[in-house]
């Protein structure tokens, strides 16, 4: 238990410090410094530096995904109608896109341009992107079952196509001032309703 404590301390330290100074400005030394351990105990959790990194960059795209997967998992598990999970489906694509979790859209996309070129990161990433999806399937399958989604709708691929859209609205934020962000917004939703429910 104190070792999965200490490993999360040194993941969050690190995620600071990447998000303030980038990753060249992660220093082992530091880290382990801020934790309150020695710097054998960082290597003895993580290995070595950039498996500290990588760990860290996985875990800042995961934040907030696995909650919101898992809160739309358990709203879908609990909807007794199909009125009840196109309400679920609102929220949870309100809340994503919102403005203010654009701190945590613009990590993830922090995450992604880190991960050119370096293979490990990217394969890290891609598995950590492949879960996620795949536990928005499972309630995406769950509402398919109940009838309340389109029958023949591809499950993995709507999960995977809903994360792009999460996950675009960063370009959004960073984009021309002429475009209108609450119309871009409005479009994802309608998309999303559209697409999942025949009626």
């Amino acid at each position: 238990m104190q070792l999965d404590i200490t490993a999360r301390d040194m993941l969050n330290r690190t995620i600071a410090v990447i998000e303030t100074d980038g990753e060249e400005g992660v220093r082992v030394v530091d880290i382990a410094k801020h934790v309150g351990v020695a710097v054998t105990t960082l290597f003895h959790l993580f290995g070595n530096r950039d498996s500290l990194i990588r760990a860290a960059q996985i875990e800042r795209y995961v934040r907030g995904l696995a909650t919101m997967i898992e809160e739309f998992d358990v709203a879908t598990a609990i909807s007794k109608t199909k009125e009840d999970f196109r309400a679920v489906v609102i929220r949870m694509v309100r809340s994503e896109i919102a403005p203010i979790n654009s701190a945590i859209r613009q990590s993830r996309q922090g995450v992604f341009g880190s991960a050119y070129g370096r293979r490990e990161l990217t394969t890290a990433l891609t598995e950590s992107h492949n879960s996620m999806c795949l536990g928005l399937q499972v309630a995406l399958e769950r509402a398919k079952d109940n009838g309340w989604i389109e029958p023949t709708l591809d499950t993995l691929a709507t999960a995977y196509w809903i994360l792009g859209l999460i996950n675009s609205r960063v370009f959004i934020e960073a984009g021309s001032p002429q475009l209108d962000r609450r119309a871009w917004d409005d479009l994802t939703l309608k998309s999303i309703l559209r697409v999942l429910f025949v009626d």
